[in-house]
């Protein structure tokens, strides 16, 4: 069943992120523990990771049995600029204009923004604000990131990341991908 969800993340990922990349295919090029890094053919890459655990709160109560278990985060660099993106792909429908957060290891909070064409969407993206290079060592020095939005349906989603590997995965990005 994951490996059904996994093609349609990929491509709207694609779709969203790297203009260039758009209709190629992408396979993995390597894996350091809980990241992995794509590249497509003319050699763009981009990093993803799998939520270690994900939850839904409604009125602080844990619900059960939500079947939530392909959340996504990715890292993309455009090496021309130093800039990164950094997004969010969601197993369960996320609100519109309701602010969310990333944390890494309690030291730094970064708001969400739900990604949406038009008001009635049923989004599942989101792209996390004002993401800079000096946010990456919180991230090469860092063991958990956290993320927080509201659903469609008003639960609170939270899903944790683990970080391991992200160090190796990211120095391989940087030396071997355009």
């Amino acid at each position: 069943m994951k490996i059904k969800f996994f093609p349609i993340i990929l491509s709207l990922f694609i779709y969203f992120f790297a203009q260039n990349a758009v209709g190629q295919d992408f396979f993995v090029k390597k894996k350091y523990r809980d990241w992995t890094v794509y590249s497509s053919s003319s050699n763009e890459c981009f990093l993803a990771s799998k939520a270690k655990r994900t939850a839904s709160y409604f009125n602080s109560r844990e619900v059960l049995g939500k079947n939530r278990q392909n959340s996504f985060i990715y890292l993309s660099v455009n090496k021309n600029n130093k800039d990164y993106t950094m997004s969010y792909f969601s197993d369960f429908p996320l609100k519109i204009n309701i602010s969310g957060s990333m944390n890494i290891d309690n030291r730094k909070v970064f708001g969400l923004t739900a990604l949406s064409s038009n008001e009635n969407s049923r989004t599942k993206h989101a792209l996390i604000n004002r993401f800079m290079k000096e946010d990456i060592t919180l991230l090469l020095g860092g063991n958990k990131l956290t993320i927080e939005l509201q659903g469609i349906d008003g639960s609170m989603l939270v899903d944790q990341f683990s970080l391991m590997g992200f160090t190796k995965s990211f120095n391989y990005l940087l030396s071997s991908c355009n």
